[in-house]
């Protein structure tokens, strides 16, 4: 997300533009979301820093193990 909200920024487009979402409810909701990004890898001297929006992993080797059981108990493979 953070490359096409570079490359929108550098061309004067809309990130929305550059992924060619032409219908036009979906490229609003498509550009909030990137202006929502920005603004929080946005400090307060308007430096973008994009690492301040990466994923946080808390050290936990199993982060996933939540998701990963919740997919299996669900898949219908599974039953």
């Amino acid at each position: 997300m953070a490359q096409v909200i570079i490359m929108a920024n550098k061309y004067g487009k809309r990130p929305s533009e550059m992924l060619g979402i032409d219908n036009d409810y979906l490229a609003y909701c498509f550009d909030e979301a990137a202006l929502f990004l920005e603004a929080q890898a946005t400090d307060d001297k308007g430096q973008v820093n994009w690492n301040r929006i990466r994923w946080k992993d808390e050290g936990k080797k199993e982060s996933n193990k939540g998701l990963i059981e919740f997919i299996q108990k669900h898949n219908s493979k599974h039953r």
